[in-house]
C-alpha cells in the first residue's frame, strides 16, 4: 500500500512530500487512514536542529492524530476495520470516547 508523507530529511531543510510504500503489517498491527495530524513545538524545534543530530532521519512528523482504521492483522482485538481512533505516541492507558463525553479507559488503546 502506497501513501503520501511529509518527511524530514535533513535538519534545517524544507519538509519533502514524498511517495510510501507501507511495510506488510505484523500480527498486531494496524493501518489508520489519518485525517489530522498534529506536529507540536518540539517537532518544530528538531526540525530546525535546536535538539542537536537526529540519528533517526529520515522520518514523518505528526505523533498526534486521527483517523480511520482501514486494514487489520492477525491478533488485533480492541479495533476492527472503520472504527474512528485517536493516536500518540505514549504508550499507556488511552482515551475512550462516549458521545460528548469522555474519560481514560481501563486499558492500553492499541492492537
Amino acid at each position: 500500500m502506497k501513501t503520501e508523507a511529509a518527511v524530514l530529511v535533513e535538519l534545517n531543510q524544507p519538509l519533502v512530500i514524498a511517495d510510501l510504500e507501507l511495510p506488510a503489517l505484523k500480527p498486531g498491527q494496524v493501518i489508520v487512514d489519518v485525517a489530522f495530524s498534529g506536529v507540536c513545538h518540539t517537532q518544530l524545534l528538531e526540525c530546525r536542529g535546536y535538539r542537536g543530530p537526529d540519528p533517526y532521519l529520515p522520518h514523518c512528523l505528526g505523533h498526534e492524530g486521527s483517523g480511520v482504521v482501514i486494514e487489520i492483522s492477525s491478533g488485533v482485538t480492541k479495533v476492527k476495520e472503520g472504527d474512528h481512533v485517536i493516536l500518540s505516541w505514549i504508550k499507556g492507558s488511552g482515551a475512550n470516547v462516549n458521545s460528548t463525553t469522555y474519560g481514560w479507559a481501563e486499558g492500553i488503546v492499541n492492537a
